[in-house]
């Protein structure tokens, strides 16, 4: 088995399990190393804790506490090259012991294990809570699990269409928890599945998902910081979009667009605000707060921003053409600022995306994303341009654009065939959803260049840890490392 799956431990979910706890006499109280898989999941009470466990598993600062997000967007044409960051950006100089690329591959495979431990241990210890419960905590850890992977595979395995079949080399599916006797077992050292095989695993972990989650959940913390239906749909269509299903992908944004539970915001802005992180646009956020990531080397608000450690600056996307990103675009004049943090230039251009210390949510799914997501699957499948596509790129346009006569909305005499307006809704994406780990995947899912390296470089995706492959016979490098 891989290194960092080894070496994995069960979550430490028994602050949280115990809270629960009280009322009861301290001085009775069990420590907390003394709390077994029995006694974790011995209550419906104590199961609803391990569930939101899950959650916590899922900050995990090396991966989708925000790392996974740069990994991507420091790669792309977006951003300048980060000097923090350098031997992510400089892909010449990366190296299979490269500690980020060894620390996020770790970080996801241990929020896996925490997923796989909290399904084992729920299906060992059933009728413990309701029946419907059950299948909600069950949907919960197969959209975590879904979401980890379809990260993995992108970081560590070329995209999806870079064969004809996606037989290439996508990453290990692990779907059980191994206690630290099993773990060590020769069994346990898996191989790289296909892409395909990530990604029909990604797909059916979603779709049973999405019969067991529920459509919302009663408090605005728990309809942005845990897995709904349409945060399933949204991971369905953005999956199939990677694949090429345009139909499908069409289908599930479709299903979001209509099920009315999300609106845009009036402004860009909101999405990004502390005090507004829980509105109806963003539809699934990890959620964090000043005690989860607290430390200068992690969090996205270290690192965007202009203040704090701010290593990364995105001078390039600020510097897209004017006549492309209007100047008077709200994304342009509300979130980008100037700053000479580090390194000191007064020309460095930041992002106001993220600009807390250690406490901005990572957004996962937004409703500009899904409103794009089907306008492409529909320009995707039609013969000519489609008009409802069209429609759902001028929604997401005239947030941030002003309605004035300088900047029309689109018309489909502004699109000379489908190609033209798929080009456009590539843009908008670049635009609206930029640095929320995009856009680098959008454009080597179309075969198109990164500014740093060539589509089709074995270095476009990262190695797989070294330590990894000296523990594990059966796990192939990718090449060029």
């Amino acid at each position: 088995m891989y290194q960092s799956a080894k070496f994995a431990r069960i979550p430490a979910l028994s602050v949280l399990l115990l809270m629960g706890a009280a009322s009861c006499n301290v001085l009775q109280q069990d420590p907390f190393t003394a709390l077994t898989p029995a006694d974790a999941f011995s209550s419906a009470d104590r199961i609803g804790k391990s569930a939101v466990g899950m959650y916590d598993a899922l900050q995990n600062a090396e991966f989708l506490g925000g790392r996974a997000l740069i990994y991507s967007d420091v790669r792309s044409d977006d951003t300048n090259a980060s000097p923090y960051f350098a031997t992510i950006v400089n892909t010449t100089s990366t190296l299979p012991n490269d500690a980020y690329a060894t620390n996020g591959w770790t970080g996801g495979y241990r929020t896996l294990y925490g997923v796989n431990y909290f399904l084992q241990q729920l299906a060992l210890n059933p009728g413990k809570t309701t029946a419907d419960l059950e299948k909600q905590y069950t949907g919960e850890a197969k959209y975590i699990r879904a979401l980890v992977y379809f990260n993995l595979v992108n970081l560590y395995a070329q995209p999806y269409n870079f064969t004809a079949d996606a037989s290439h080399l996508g990453v290990p599916i692990q779907l059980t928890a191994p206690d630290a006797v099993g773990a060590f077992d020769a069994s346990q050292n898996l191989s790289r599945s296909t892409v395909k095989q990530v990604y029909d695993q990604i797909e059916k972990d979603l779709l049973e998902a999405l019969a067991n989650l529920p459509e919302t959940y009663t408090t605005s913390f728990d309809k942005t910081g845990r897995a709904t239906k349409d945060a399933a749909r949204t991971l369905l269509s953005r999956m199939y979009l990677y694949k090429g299903d345009y139909t499908n992908a069409a289908k599930y944004s479709g299903d979001v667009i209509t099920g009315g539970r999300h609106t845009l915001n009036a402004s860009p802005v909101t999405p990004f605000t502390a005090a507004s992180y829980q509105t109806s646009e963003s539809i699934f956020s990890v959620a964090m707060n000043s005690s989860d990531n607290p430390n200068t080397n992690n969090a996205l608000g270290q690192h965007y921003g202009g203040k704090n450690r701010a290593d990364i600056t995105v001078t390039p996307y600020a510097r897209i053409d004017t006549t492309q990103f209007r100047s008077k675009d709200r994304r342009r004049t509300l979130l980008l600022t100037s700053g000479s943090n580090y390194p000191a230039a007064s020309e460095l251009i930041y992002t106001l995306k993220y600009n807390n210390a250690s406490f901005d949510y990572v957004p996962i799914h937004r409703y500009s994303e899904v409103l794009l997501n089907r306008a492409e699957a529909l320009a995707q499948i039609s013969a000519t341009v489609s008009a409802e596509a069209i429609t759902l790129l001028n929604t997401v346009r005239g947030r941030s654009v002003p309605a004035i006569p300088a900047y029309p909305s689109y018309t489909s005499a502004n699109f000379a065939n489908k190609q033209a307006l798929i080009d456009a809704i590539l843009f908008e994406r670049r635009l609206e959803l930029a640095f929320e780990g995009h856009r680098y995947y959008d454009l080597l899912r179309y075969k198109r260049n990164p500014s740093r390296i060539s589509y089709g470089d074995n270095r476009v995706v990262l190695p797989i840890p070294l330590v990894d492959i000296q523990q594990n016979p059966n796990l192939v490098q990718n090449p060029g490392y």
